[in-house]
């Protein structure tokens, strides 16, 4: 009788440590963030990890970091909370709490002044080097040695340890209870943020007032294959797809993603999940794919390629753009938000636009942001044009992306 008590006491414990685990995790849909169905949970997420000194780790666009942050801040009710960011590419928000202890040592505030001299060496761990350079030590401190140069190209007879000299390490992306600041660029790539939520500007010259020409990037659609990674970590586990389906073999149940061009297909098979590539024609308006946002669709039924297809009905967005005038304030804001407040000069009509074109909305003024060799280029777009059609893709609130020919 008491060997079963015990393990009833076990089981409790076990029960109980997994559903703390679970509620320091969250995994929300970005329906669920931009209605603010999840703003309870987030609070939860703030109030725990304040209390309990944990970092919290949100991992989102770049443009939702800031209002995720402030609702975990929300239920800290002041008290200071750790927070971690990592960029996401799908409009979706996951949420964790980590101790302290787990996080990278990378990661931690580095030191701003260069560490005094110890009055007794530290004892260093000499390692000797192939060929002839000289053994790096490895102090006790998280100092790296810098050898002389002259003693790395002239051999000795016996290993030498050079002075550790401590260095910067390198910078970290945690805020403790303080706004978050915007992720640095990647390379030469630029976040585009919202015109709504009015972010930090971001220094774009033009060639009027660059000499040089040179011009930060904003991100743009990737590629075919770098379409299929993203797709495999986001819904694979880095695992490689299970095979291609045509249209004709799409079942009901089966989620659609879209990334660009790039068409996946999970299906539950069973107790396990299973990735196809979705090739060939394929027509998203169809009345079998119930959109489910953020480039998600359900297939509601089977598709009879030979069959008249059904489309929904589509809710059209028709804008008639214009190149605003020069006191314009949509054209002010744009130009502040996306060029430094420098002026763009050249227009594009509608006809002129081309797959992997992005548009920033504001009003009847768009932006039209185009990659061209290295650079990114900026026109105002002049003519009527229906956001709705099925050659234009909503990324976000105001900024959508040329997929394909457009009427």
């Amino acid at each position: 009788m008491s060997n079963r008590k015990l393990m009833r006491s076990v089981l409790w414990t076990a029960l109980l440590v997994a559903g703390a685990a679970l509620a320091q995790e969250a995994a929300i849909s970005g329906a669920d963030f931009t209605g603010g169905k999840a703003d309870a949970q987030l609070s939860a997420i703030g109030k725990q990890a304040a209390a309990s000194g944990k970092t919290v780790v949100i991992t989102a666009p770049a443009y939702w970091q800031a209002k995720v942050a402030a609702k975990v801040r929300a239920g800290a009710h002041g008290k200071p909370v750790t927070i971690r960011f990592s960029n996401g590419f799908y409009e979706n928000v996951l949420v964790r709490t980590e101790s302290a202890a787990s996080k990278p040592e990378a990661e931690t505030k580095p030191e701003t002044k260069v560490a005094a001299q110890p009055t007794a060496k530290p004892k260093p761990e000499i390692k000797p080097e192939p060929k002839t350079a000289k053994a790096e030590p490895k102090p006790e401190t998280h100092s790296v040695s810098k050898p002389v140069a002259s003693e790395v190209a002239k051999p000795a007879p016996a290993p030498r340890v050079s002075t550790p000299v401590a260095t910067q390490p390198p910078l970290q992306k945690t805020v403790a209870s303080v706004a978050p600041p915007a992720p640095p660029p990647q390379g030469n790539i630029v976040a585009v943020p919202q015109v709504s939520q009015q972010p930090a500007v971001v220094p774009i010259p033009t060639s009027a007032t660059n000499p040089t020409g040179a011009k930060p990037a904003l991100p743009v659609a990737p590629s075919g294959d770098e379409a299929r990674q993203r797709l495999l970590a986001a819904l694979n586990n880095d695992r490689p797809a299970a095979g291609e389906l045509h249209e004709a073999q799409l079942q009901s149940g089966d989620q659609v993603y879209s990334d660009g061009d790039t068409l996946a297909v999970v299906r539950l098979e069973g107790l396990q999940r299973s990735l196809y590539w979705l090739t060939g024609p394929v027509d998203l308006q169809r009345v079998q794919y119930s959109p489910q946002g953020n480039g998600r669709y359900l297939v509601i039924g089977p598709i009879d390629p030979k069959a008249h297809a059904a489309h929904r009905p589509s809710a059209r967005q028709v804008i008639v753009a214009h190149m605003p005038a020069a006191n314009d304030a949509a054209r002010a804001r744009l130009e502040k938000l996306y060029n430094n407040g420098q002026p763009i000069t050249d227009s594009l009509k509608v006809a002129q636009l081309q797959p992997e074109d992005r548009l920033l909305v504001d009003g009847n003024t768009i932006l039209v942001v185009r990659r061209e060799g290295n650079l990114m280029s900026r026109y105002w777009l002049d003519g009527s044009i229906d956001l709705g059609q099925n050659g234009v893709l909503k990324v976000d609130t105001n900024l959508y992306q040329v997929t394909g020919s457009l009427h």
